[in-house]
């Protein structure tokens, strides 16, 4: 188990999430009286309309833990970027000690949440496995974004209706299945579908409450039962049994009924963790998902489990883009230091129109690591140039 060394530094971590309390438009905006929008969907707060629902089986042959990993991530790789960057920042005039002294409430784990204005600039690493994101590329990631940043609008979960600017400029067809969100932890999301792209989309809702500050600050991880030797985030593995059947039944009427259709997960801070945990959920209980119609697109996503866990997400074979905006500090957390590490395809996003994509499917500290520990909650709320944490 790893603890914090100050109570502050744990409030400054849980504070790093909440991005959406606030902002969040109310029930009764103005979108919400919009002529395009639909009978509002279900919401669902509970299990009661569900007791009798029972998830589908594990799928056994779909949990062996990953064999020979094609490639092997380096926990040190963080650690090393950290101490790579504080010696360039001494030798180009920076006071070092005066950062370390400063007020822990202004660092996370050894990480800055606002950047030094002479920080060591962003570099893109000379390495093979490094490619610029096309035009085309970035267009899809935004488009993903934009989605998940709609989960904030109190129109959509949990009112219900598809109605948000967001909402109808990226899926304008699009038909809220199902919203929920939980009691206990207040995880919240939606199922949406849309003919037009032949897709139905799971979406988690980012941190939006005290609650999920709570569940931010427990660092402790805990086996992942369906994977022998895999471990995850305990507060983010609580959180999605939680609420994973208050949305399962209604995907599985939703993909039989359009089986030609591909399964989009996506979700931003808090929401990205849900949304990884949820695909590979859907992977091994439903044998007709599979690398050809199952996706996952985060956005600012935390780490959520140690390296067997990442191998064995990337040993799937699910098509897996994780992007991070610039300086984001919360895709560095918790810290590789402390056993975690990241599985996906990394788009860095270096501004709204450009990034930079390390194609190995496991961090590495070629893309956004190479910045620790010079990191940004700033760079958290905006992604592609949509805001995130906020409804739109």
């Amino acid at each position: 188990m790893v603890s914090f060394t100050s109570i502050a530094q744990c409030v400054a971590l849980v504070s790093i999430m909440m991005v959406g309390s606030s902002t969040a438009a109310p029930a009764g905006d103005s979108a919400s009286s919009s002529s395009t929008a639909a009978a509002a969907a279900p919401h669902t707060t509970d299990n009661s309309t569900t007791v009798d629902f029972k998830f589908p089986p594990i799928i056994s042959s779909r949990t062996s833990p990953a064999a020979n990993p094609p490639f092997l991530g380096d926990l040190d790789a963080e650690t090393q970027s950290m101490e790579a960057n504080k010696k360039w920042f001494v030798q180009h005039g920076g006071n070092l000690t005066a950062i370390e002294k400063r007020d822990s409430s202004n660092t996370v784990a050894g990480f800055t949440l606002v950047a030094p204005e002479n920080a060591p600039p962003l570099r893109s690493a000379k390495a093979k496995a490094i490619v610029n994101a096309s035009s085309a590329q970035i267009t899809e990631f935004k488009h993903h974004a934009a989605i998940a940043s709609t989960a904030y609008c109190d129109t959509v979960v949990p009112a219900g209706k598809w109605s948000c600017t967001n909402c109808l400029k990226y899926v304008p067809d699009g038909k809220l299945i199902v919203t929920f969100s939980s009691k206990i932890r207040d995880i919240g999301g939606f199922l949406l579908r849309s003919d037009s792209k032949k897709t139905i989309y799971l979406v988690f809702r980012g941190t939006n409450s005290y609650t999920n500050w709570v569940v931010n600050a427990d660092f402790i991880k805990t086996k992942y039962k369906p994977v022998s030797g895999a471990e995850v985030h305990k507060g983010f593995y609580d959180a999605y049994n939680e609420v994973s059947s208050y949305y399962f039944s209604q995907l599985q009427e939703q993909h039989k009924k359009y089986a030609d259709y591909e399964i989009i997960v996506t979700g931003h801070s808090l929401g990205g963790a849900q949304a990884l945990l949820a695909t590979m959920d859907l992977y091994q209980r439903i044998p007709t998902l599979n690398t050809d119609n199952l996706k996952i697109y985060t956005v600012g996503s935390p780490r959520v489990g140690n390296s067997d866990f990442a191998y064995y997400v990337d040993s799937t074979g699910i098509p897996h883009s994780r992007s991070v905006n610039n300086r984001d500090i919360v895709p560095h957390v918790p810290p590789q230091s402390f056993g975690f590490l990241h599985p996906g395809v990394e788009a860095w996003a270096k501004s709204g129109t450009t990034a930079q994509i390390c194609t190995s499917n496991i961090e590495t500290n070629s893309c956004s690591n190479s910045i620790v520990p010079f990191t940004s909650i700033d760079d958290h709320r905006v992604y592609y140039d949509i805001k995130e944490g906020t409804c739109v």
